[in-house]
């Protein structure tokens, strides 16, 4: 690959020697078994441990094995497709378990694919499910990539930086936000909650970018038995709610659910 990391103390690029990962001042960062760097220094961290917990990525990771997540999957590889050529770097930026990650690269999309999170335990899953990729544990808003090398940034309920995007972009280059519909999971949350609210929808637009085409993805999840415990788990909700909502929640043996997805695809000024 002609992009590859930087060093996150200088901004050097990173070159690779052997199982580590070393810049022109001799910062040195190694490899995990697993196959991902750690960019991520000790003194930028908010907490021992940043980002999801380990409970709630592994109920990700269930939920996904179950292919309930799938459609949304199709829709985000069939608005890349016309838009990524052979050899284009593509950054999915949260990349969580690397689930999304995994679905691109499935797909045969001719891409170079690089993928980073804050929570390290999930950016090892990702990097054991795509070897293809490169995978780091870093944070959205200091990603440690070169300037405007990417063809694409893919976010999926991710928090990320207009001018880390702006940064990242080639000029002309794509990013796709994945933000919840109006609507999504609301028979969960008429469950958790007397009064709920639908999801807001943000009209901002990042600066130096356009919006290309706005999208909803829709479908309905099914979800049985551990499933239901796993998707409250692996959102917000597992800290939300009446707490005697919660408990009739938990008495629940099936529950059919609206996914309801808002995609929109930008593209950065030439």
């Amino acid at each position: 690959m002609s992009t590859f990391w930087c060093c996150p103390l200088c901004r050097e690029p990173l070159q690779r020697e052997g199982n580590s990962l070393q810049c022109a001042a001799h910062h040195c960062f190694d490899y995990a078994r697993e196959g991902y760097v750690n960019l991520l220094p000790a003194q930028r961290k908010r907490s021992r441990e940043p980002g999801d917990s380990r409970e709630m990525i592994d109920a990700r990771r269930r939920v996904h094995g179950a292919s309930l997540y799938q459609p949304l999957v199709d829709a985000i590889v069939a608005t890349l497709r016309p838009l990524v050529a052979e050899g284009d770097t593509v950054l999915d930026l949260g990349c969580g378990e690397g689930y999304y990650s995994q679905g691109l690269l499935a797909a045969a999309l001719p891409i170079n694919l690089f993928g980073l999170d804050i929570a390290k335990a999930a950016v090892r899953l990702a990097a054991k499910a795509c070897p293809a990729g490169e995978f780091a544990v870093a944070s959205a808003f200091d990603v440690p990539l070169p300037e405007q090398n990417m063809s694409a940034v893919v976010s999926v309920f991710a928090p990320a930086s207009d001018a880390e995007l702006l940064r990242l972009l080639k000029p002309g280059g794509h990013y796709l936000k994945v933000a919840p519909g109006a609507n999504h999971l609301w028979e969960l949350r008429q469950l958790l909650y007397n009064a709920p609210r639908p999801h807001e929808q943000s009209q901002a637009c990042p600066g130096g970018m356009e919006v290309v085409a706005q999208n909803p993805v829709t479908f309905t999840l099914h979800l049985q038995g551990q499933l239901l415990q796993d998707l409250v788990a692996m959102t917000p909700y597992a800290y939300g709610g009446q707490r005697e909502n919660k408990a009739r929640l938990d008495e629940l043996d099936s529950l059919q659910c609206q996914a309801d997805f808002a995609l929109t695809l930008y593209r950065r000024s030439e």
